[in-house]
């Protein structure tokens, strides 16, 4: 775990250093604000706006509440398999790092990779070996993307159903994921020997990440092995989130008057997971609402819908970015704090040891 736990203090030395931002995020950000202005300019900023008008105030209010739904399910999904471990953790405590896991994910362009490594972080704080609480998010997050897979198939039901390209799509989803918990649940232990045949040859380096890379896989295989009620537990609860995503799906289709058919608005609810994880524009602003506009007129919809319906969905997450934002600034200031006391206390430490000598 040495290694990622080397990439999480980067992470976080990165998102909490007071030095002036990088250049590679403040491009990051402009070219994530340009390529939204494109796609907005190309369907057409009129009608965008339109749509988006629609929106009443209250409305707003009840899928921002569905946001933060999802963020609390989440945390009782890592709570759960947290027990699995064997390790108890406080539930507000997970709230406040699931936001901040999400938050950190918007922030740092990763794919929402970053914010995992991190919230392990503030949870190995706190007594949780490191790669136990990287280990737990993943789970989370990978039962939550099982959610999203499990709606691919009503593609077929849509006008996408009959190109090859998102059939083939479909299908590989469905079959990586079967080979993932057929590996998992019979104990076929197929990653660990692939990492063990790759970390027979490189250098030094190679097989040091991909030893902490087997390491990893053991830890997130062993969760599979607790009694089967936390696993059970942990699935819904990771469900329950995808589910209430799903009722705000729903929820923004019908305040917007998209017009959608429940299986064309599964189906851009199961993409929306591939386009949030563009890893180099922060949130996947701009790729999220192009790939959205580009599905709606796939499906022979007006792409300014698509625009607006996704801007909806970015800006009920913005306000639990926020949120995470205020997490992370009250536990860097902790760990700040913490910082100041142990170089005090060192110090003073260094001053009795001097005197002593003299």
């Amino acid at each position: 775990m040495w290694e990622a736990e080397c990439l999480t203090l980067q992470v976080w030395d990165g998102v909490l250093s007071r030095r002036p931002v990088s250049l590679r995020g403040v491009t990051a950000v402009v070219v994530a604000l340009a390529l939204l202005a494109l796609v907005v300019w190309l369907a057409g900023p009129e009608r965008t706006f339109t749509t988006l008008s629609r929106l009443r105030i209250w409305q707003a209010v009840v899928l921002v509440l569905t946001a933060f739904g999802v963020s609390i399910f989440t945390a009782f999904a890592w709570q759960r398999i947290l027990i699995g471990y064997g390790h108890r953790v406080r539930l507000w405590l997970l709230l406040r790092l699931t936001a901040l896991s999400f938050a950190v994910g918007w922030i740092v362009p990763s794919g929402f990779v970053a914010g995992i490594p991190v919230a392990a972080y503030f949870l190995r704080r706190r007594g949780v070996p490191f790669g136990c609480g990287l280990a737990s998010f993943t789970i989370s997050r990978f039962f939550e993307i099982t959610a999203y897979a499990l709606v691919l198939p009503l593609v077929f039901l849509t006008g996408l159903g009959g190109r090859p390209l998102m059939c083939a799509l479909a299908v590989s989803v469905l079959a990586s994921f079967a080979v993932v918990y057929l590996d998992l649940g019979f104990g076929w232990r197929l990653a660990r020997r692939g990492l063990a045949r790759l970390g027979r040859r490189g250098p030094r380096f190679v097989r040091r990440v991909v030893a902490a890379a087997s390491d990893f896989c053991a830890t997130v295989a062993g969760f599979f092995r607790a009694p089967p009620r936390h696993i059970v537990l942990a699935l819904a609860y990771s469900f329950a989130a995808i589910g209430i995503a799903f009722v705000r799906a729903l929820l923004t289709n019908d305040f917007l008057a998209l017009g959608l058919t429940l299986p064309e608005l599964s189906v851009m609810f199961s993409i929306t997971i591939f386009l949030m994880a563009v890893p180099f524009l922060p949130g996947a602003i701009g790729a999220y609402e192009g790939g959205i506009a580009g599905a709606f007129e796939l499906l022979g919809r007006q792409r300014a819908d698509g625009i607006a319906y996704a801007m909806t969905v970015h800006a009920t997450e913005l306000v639990v970015v926020a949120s995470g934002v205020i997490v992370l600034a009250e536990f860097g200031g902790s760990l700040v704090k913490a910082r100041r006391v142990v170089l005090r206390a060192a110090a003073a430490e260094e001053l009795r040891r001097r005197r002593a000598v003299r």
